[in-house]
């Protein structure tokens, strides 16, 4: 390797070395993450999108670790979140310039987390230098999915999804333990792959000593045989106990009492909704009297079906208007008043077969620029200029819905994604959980892309979690039946009218996910407190 005269100037050869490692590794595992994620789905990829950027952490300070991966999360986002665009076009009024520019700052701020990961890693790796990256990995990255906060909650793991096999580890841990899964994976490739070099720049070294009549004693670095072999296990373990809970749960669904669940997909978007409340009404109607004829017995609507604030008079108004046309139970997404007060709800009602409004559930997690404006409350004028911004108020309960015999654990929109709500309507009522994951959501401000696909996939993961059958039903797609194992049985197609039904297994029981919640997270946290104290102390 050639260096200037004074020999402290590097090569042209590791300048170029040095910025691959800068740029192109991480912007490499960026790309190969958003390919394996939902939308490209080209899964395979999962096991090694994170080797680029380990690779280039190699003797990089922890700051430098930081711009690394918040480098890489930047790309991921971009090539996963192209959707952004269109949602700060239609919805926030904002020229081309100015939506890509948001776009960016999102997708920055999405990806910073990737950021965080790799400076915990780059600190813990220095601290514990004979920790293998096996280890180290599944720790950084688990610990940081579970505290970094998203506006648009994603997980790792959810690209093995496709593998069904794979992901049944979800009832154990929850998904950041499929997340772990797949940073084991990443660590043991990682640690061969240092290896291997190590053994190549070896055998360059002792050409060029032999040439030199110089004597080496240095022996070929051992290959990395735990990383490898806790990584295969690891595999092979949870695809044998993936194996035998779809075994199990079959045996379950099978033997469940079923309700004929139908679903009814409007496809009236956000736009129509907001300027007509009352344009997805008939072809609901229509399609309620459709599923009862068919044999439904219960019929979800989607998010804001009804988009009027009901009060106490409108809503026995509605319910009666609803009995008179179709006799059957349904779940309606509605706005929801209180008279006297600003106070509006985003909620999901029980109407029964009599028109009579039973239980409600309020939305608690409210996607910000969508459903609030942050600050809004003390600058209302933020919400004149976004004129499709809601000011909604917060619910407050999570007790699930009761229809007939059956408890229904409800979530709308954007709460189907998030773990930690979920299993708060899961949580044992009167001595019982529910027996069905209800998701109502308008997917219709994010236009076309991979997002109505990446959300439908992220809320199956519940459905693991909590071995429960999620009915979700949309304005403008996707409405589908998810079982117990995360698998779409049955589903609407975007952008398109219609419906479906299912027989679906009213399931009961408790998953080790919903005693223990999210413990792969509290034990990396732990991990890695650990690491760093051990380190101070010596």
């Amino acid at each position: 390797m050639s260096t200037t005269p004074s020999g402290t100037a590097p090569s042209k050869a590791a300048r170029i070395q040095a910025l691959a490692r800068i740029g192109a590794l991480p912007a490499l595992s960026g790309v190969l993450y958003f390919l394996s994620w939902i939308g490209f789905g080209i899964w395979p990829l999962a096991f090694i999108c994170l080797v680029p950027l380990l690779y280039s952490l190699r003797d990089t300070t922890p700051r430098q670790a930081l711009g690394r991966g918040a480098f890489m999360g930047l790309i991921t986002h971009m090539g996963g979140y192209t959707w952004l665009i269109h949602l700060l076009k239609d919805f926030a009024f904002v020229p081309t310039p100015i939506a890509v520019v948001g776009y960016v700052l999102i997708c920055a701020a999405q990806g910073f987390l990737f950021g965080v990961f790799a400076w915990l890693l780059r600190h813990a790796w220095l601290r514990a230098r004979s920790a293998p990256l096996a280890l180290l990995v599944p720790v950084a990255l688990c610990a940081t999915e579970w505290v970094y906060p998203l506006l648009f909650q994603s997980y790792t793991g959810v690209s093995l999804l496709p593998v069904a096999p794979l992901v049944q580890i979800a009832d154990l841990g929850g998904v950041l333990l499929v997340t772990a899964l797949q940073a084991v994976v990443n660590g043991a490739l990682a640690d061969l792959l240092f290896v291997v070099l190590a053994r190549r720049s070896a055998a360059l070294s002792t050409i060029d000593t032999e040439q030199d009549s110089i004597p080496t004693v240095t022996g070929p670095a051992p290959l990395p045989f735990a990383s490898m072999i806790v990584a295969l296990f690891c595999c092979l373990g949870a695809f044998w106990y993936g194996e035998l809970r779809i075994s199990q749960m079959q045996k379950k669904e099978k033997a469940a009492p079923k309700q004929k669940v139908g679903l009814a997909q409007p496809n009236v978007g956000e736009v129509e909704l907001h300027e007509h409340p009352f344009a997805s009404m008939r072809a609901i109607w229509e399609q309620t009297a459709e599923l009862q004829v068919r044999g439904a017995s219960l019929v979800i609507w989607p998010e804001a079906a009804f988009n009027l604030q009901l009060v106490d008079t409108e809503r026995r108004e509605l319910g009666k208007s609803i009995a008179d046309h179709i006799p059957v139970n349904i779940v309606a997404g509605v706005m929801r008043g209180q008279p006297g007060t600003r106070n509006v709800w985003n909620s999901a009602a029980v109407i029964n077969s009599d028109g009579l409004f039973g239980d409600h559930y309020d939305k608690i997690a409210l996607l910000a620029f969508g459903e609030y404006i942050p600050f809004g409350d003390t600058f209302p004028i933020l919400y004149q200029w976004s004129p499709m911004a809601g000011a909604l108020t917060r619910g407050t309960v999570t007790t699930p819905l009761r229809e007939g015999p059956w408890l229904l654990a409800t979530s709308i929109c954007y709460e189907g994604i998030l773990p930690r709500t979920v299993a708060q309507t899961m949580e044992e009522h009167d001595g019982e959980r529910a027996h069905l994951l209800v998701n109502l959501t308008n997917d219709s401000w994010y236009g076309t892309g991979h997002e109505q696909e990446q959300h439908l996939m992220l809320a199956a993961m519940r459905t693991i979690e909590h071995r429960r059958w999620l009915a979700r039903a949309t304005s403008t797609g996707v409405s589908a039946f998810v079982d117990s194992m995360g698998r779409v049985v049955q589903s609407i197609p975007l952008n398109a009218r219609g419906i479906a039904m299912q027989d679906v297994p009213m399931l009961r029981g408790e998953t080790l996910y919903e005693r223990f919640g999210d413990w792969p997270g509290v034990l990396s946290l732990a991990a890695l407190l650990f690491i760093f104290v051990r380190a101070t102390r010596r």
